[in-house]
């Protein structure tokens, strides 16, 4: 029986508008989804940025430069949790590791802070605008700030340390900055001007001044002091001589020049066959006699009172010569006698180690001496010209020229001579001496001495040394050693580095999680060959600490990231329906004792396994229970009675043999199960009203039914259609579109197995023991598993809401295990590497204290003790004091005597006023020697 064509028209309209509706639908939600997607990637702020912690502990092999530190970098989101690294801008990720300056404790003696003088006290103000601004009306002074520098510098030279992070190892970096009181400004307060001054000149154009003198200076950024001095022009009278005519105009030194020899010097003139030094004043007269011909010289006449003064100067002078006579041979017979005092204490000079000790000496002397084998000194003179010039330009005669100021036109000056070097000496050997292919290369140098030092602004000495690279070379070459880096355990993922020193002080840092970072230790040891020659190495010189300047590679990073898992919850899914009654064990059915059990699921694993999740089954006892049910699979098609088209008609289950875990099974096993009945249904007839399935039994109420609680569940259906004339049934009210059932009906009696915690694992004495530190797997790895041990717990029974009753309330069949094998770890024992070799003793000695010179020797941990292994020693550095401590070497410089003053010759000097031939200015040299360093001559 088919439904009527109004109705299959609407039905048939209806199949073919809802997909075309479902489809329009989705398109909209999907481009409604896009657009606010694209809207909210546009607005999206950047929420991503870098983090940085603090910079680790510089780590290296050897004290000094050539260490590195390491830090943390990671992701966080604006909010503070931390994200993937791939969320944050790669380009602007900051370094993780750098260079740095290991400090160990002797560099306390090395280096200190030094501290500048404070600068001057500047306004708060104008450190925060720029500007200076002061107060109209100053009364008290205003507050400022004053700076200087600090730095950590070398005590011996003063040169500024590689890093200031050596001196804060020591001792907190001095203050910056400190307050300061800015007195009120004082403007400079000057006296009265003196009277003027007398003209400059008693004839002509002069000038006169006066001054004013300066009371109180400025202070405070007070107003500048005006002029202290005031010029104005004068002129008494006009000039009647011409003193005021002619001025001096001096010339530039000229080039120094050698003096000629005396004998070069003299013009010989014979006087009684002898040749005498004509005095320049008779040979200018004998040569403009000789210049004239025929004319002749008229011989003055003298007074008796000019003879008389002539004969007494000749006689002064004959007393004169006759003393210096004598002196002279006073003097002869000084020196004689010194030189026979020192012929006769060498004769009585028997030693042959003082006579060696005398002879160096003088060795040392004849080379430190003027013009000895490494300074070639000469003293020569150089003049400038003095003319007296007219104030129209033109020279004229000296004497015209003011002579109490006539400068000096000659002075004693040394002679220029460059640097001279020998050639250079032939190539050292090659400071390698082994083979290596990619290895650095040696080095070898050439040098060449100094033959005469730069005096006078010579041209200084050019290098003296020359190195250049090399390779050794040849069939006897041995090949280099090589070396690599090795690394420590890591150590202990640690979060509390990373935190700052506000949250270190929030709480309890014992159950910090998240990103962390772990260090390790870095040293460099000597390869392992693989050459059957080198096999007498043994593992144990393999792993002796070298010095890190040996390991060519970079060294790896000392610290990396790593990650504590936080502590996740145990998260489980809501309760099953309760099962079907079923024996407790489908074996055993004479016990007649049944129950219903419902199950629920883990979600989310918690840390540390499941034993912190709650129960996941319990159990009711109940009546009639059955190992095997019939499971409703689903229901056919409405079928109507009587083989009508429309109306009331019934639906066919379709069921499934299954057992008490819900597995199918043989259809057979549910014989004695309650088969479904047929469900009543109905097939709506044309113009009938057309209602929906029925929507699925809701969740149950409770689950359990008592005196005060009883379990409801409840399902609906809705109207499709409304009935469309008549002759069609109506649609029934709102209440029968609904039905509501009772549901877990059984009483709330509530049974559930309760575990306690596994216990510490402990050695199984049924199997034979393993644990012992030679059958441990992978030194320096993980924990390795050595035997299998055992772990108990405490399960009892507990009914919900009561609390622990006798086990044989809960299902048997059910009950957790209370015994578990488990794996013992291995015990492991310390290692560390060898002492390393005695770090060498100072080669230079440093100045300022008598302390004993050091040298000491490491050794490094490489695995911590674990599980009961052996400790590591306490011990890990040793030092001992240098058998050979480096001695200090005091220099000093030793002058030698000031050789003869030496003038300017004086043919050069005697025409200038007040000039005499034995004494006036001239230079001197002496030798300078600094012990156990260089030579060199002062002028």
């Amino acid at each position: 029986m088919g439904l009527p064509g109004g109705v299959k028209g609407t039905l048939g309209v209806w199949r073919e508008l809802l997909p075309s509706l479902w489809r329009l639908a989705l398109v909209l939600f999907w481009i409604s989804g896009a657009t606010e997607a694209q809207t909210a990637a546009d607005t999206k702020p950047t929420v991503y940025v870098w983090q940085t912690g603090p910079w680790g502990r510089c780590m290296g092999s050897e004290c000094g430069p050539g260490g590195s530190q390491s830090r943390a970098v990671w992701c966080a989101h604006s909010e503070g949790w931390t994200t993937l690294h791939t969320n944050c801008d790669q380009a602007e990720r900051p370094e993780n590791q750098q260079s740095c300056f290991r400090v160990c404790d002797w560099h306390k003696d090395l280096y200190d802070w030094q501290l500048g003088a404070w600068n001057q006290c500047l306004p708060v103000s104008m450190r925060s605008t720029g500007a200076l601004l002061r107060p109209a009306l100053c009364t008290r002074g205003e507050e400022g700030i004053q700076t200087r520098e600090v730095g950590c510098v070398q005590k011996a030279d003063g040169v500024p340390a590689e890093d200031a992070a050596i001196c804060e190892y020591f001792e907190p970096k001095p203050r910056l900055e400190q307050a300061c009181l800015i007195p009120c400004p004082r403007d400079c307060v000057v006296s009265q001007f003196t009277p003027w001054t007398s003209c400059s000149k008693t004839c002509g154009m002069g000038l006169q001044n006066r001054v004013r003198f300066v009371l109180a200076p400025p202070l405070f950024g007070g107003s500048a002091c005006p002029n202290l001095t005031e010029f104005q022009t004068c002129q008494p009278s006009p000039c009647m001589g011409p003193e005021s005519l002619y001025s001096l105009r001096v010339g530039s030194w000229g080039p120094c020049s050698v003096p000629l020899p005396r004998t070069a010097r003299q013009a010989p003139t014979l006087t009684h066959g002898k040749d005498v030094a004509v005095p320049r004043q008779l040979r200018k007269g004998r040569e403009g006699k000789e210049g004239k011909e025929g004319s002749e010289v008229p011989t003055p006449r003298l007074s008796k009172e000019e003879r008389r003064k002539r004969k007494e100067e000749r006689k002064e002078g004959r007393k004169g010569r006759q003393a210096a006579k004598e002196g002279r041979r006073k003097n002869k017979e000084r020196v004689k006698e010194k030189v026979r005092e020192r012929a006769r204490a060498r004769g009585r000079v028997k030693d042959p180690e003082t006579k060696e000790l005398i002879k160096n000496k003088r060795n040392r002397n004849r080379q430190n001496r003027q013009g000895g084998k490494f300074w070639d000194l000469q003293v020569g003179y150089q003049t400038r010209e003095v003319t007296c010039v007219h104030r129209g330009g033109n020279a004229d005669a000296l004497s015209l020229c003011s002579q109490e100021s006539l400068p000096v036109t000659y002075q004693a000056c040394v002679l220029t001579k460059d640097c001279e070097v020998s050639d250079w000496t032939d190539w050292s050997p090659c400071s390698k001496d082994c083979y290596e292919l990619n290895g650095p290369t040696g080095e070898r140098t050439r040098t060449r001495r100094v033959h005469q030092f730069p005096v006078g602004g010579g041209d200084e000495c050019p290098e003296l040394e020359e190195k250049e690279p090399c390779t050794p070379q040849g069939e006897g070459v041995p090949p280099c050693i090589a070396y690599n880096w090795k690394t420590t355990e890591w150590t202990e993922c640690r979060v509390d580095m990373l935190l700052s020193q506000q949250d270190r002080r929030r709480g309890n840092l014992t159950g910090l999680c998240g990103g962390g970072i772990q260090n390790h230790e870095v040293y460099c040891v000597q390869a392992t060959s693989t050459d059957p020659a080198s096999s007498a190495l043994n593992s144990k010189e393999a792993s002796r600490p070298v010095d890190g300047d040996l390991c060519l590679s970079p060294p790896p990073n000392t610290t990396q990231l790593c990650h504590i898992p936080c502590p996740v919850e145990c998260d489980v899914s809501s309760w099953s329906a309760w099962g079907p009654c079923t024996f407790e064990n489908c074996l055993d059915t004479a016990a007649k004792k049944g129950f219903k059990l419902r199950k629920r699921r883990i979600v989310n694993e918690p840390t540390g396994g499941t034993g912190s999740c709650p129960h996941l089954v319990e159990a009711i006892p109940c009546d009639e229970p059955s190992c095997y049910d019939w499971l409703l699979v689903k229901l056919e098609e409405c079928v109507p009675d009587n083989e009508r088209e429309c109306g009331p008609g019934t639906q066919i289950p379709q069921v499934q043999c299954v057992n008490s875990d819900g597995e199918y099974v043989d259809r057979q096993l549910c014989r004695d199960a309650v088969l479904p009945m047929p469900v009543v249904c109905e097939v709506p007839c044309p113009k009938d009203c057309v209602l929906s399935p029925w929507t699925s039994w809701s969740l149950c109420s409770n689950t359990c039914s008592g005196k005060n609680t009883e379990g409801r569940q409840m399902r609906a259906r809705s109207v499709l259609a409304y009935n469309a004339g008549e002759g069609g049934i109506q649609c029934p009210n709102s209440s029968a579109l609904q039905e509501v059932r009772s549901c877990n009906d059984h009483p709330c009696t509530v049974y559930h197995w309760q575990t306690g915690p596994w216990g510490q694992c402990i050695e199984d004495t049924s199997v034979p023991s393993a644990n012992s530190t030679g059958a441990r797997v992978g030194v320096g790895g993980g924990d390795s598993s050595c035997s299998v041990g055992m772990q108990t717990r405490k399960v009892i029974c507990v009914r919900v809401n009561v609390g622990q009753v006798p086990p044989k309330k809960c299902p048997e069949s059910i009950r957790p295990e209370t015994v578990r094998p488990c794996l013992l770890p291995c015990k492991r024992d310390c290692i560390v590497t060898p002492y390393s070799d005695w770090s060498a003793c100072p080669a230079t000695c440093k100045a300022g204290g008598n302390t004993k010179r050091k040298q000491n020797r490491k050794r490094i941990i490489i695995q911590l003790s674990a599980n009961g292994g052996q400790d590591c020693p306490e011990v890990l550095t040793q030092e001992r004091d240098c058998e050979a401590p480096s001695v200090c070497l005091g220099y000093r410089w030793k002058t030698h005597k000031w050789r003869r003053c030496q003038l300017v010759p004086w043919s050069v000097r005697q025409d200038s006023p007040g000039a005499v031939e034995t004494c006036g200015p001239g230079l001197q040299a002496r030798g300078e020697q600094q012990h156990f360093a260089c030579t060199s001559y002062s002028i």
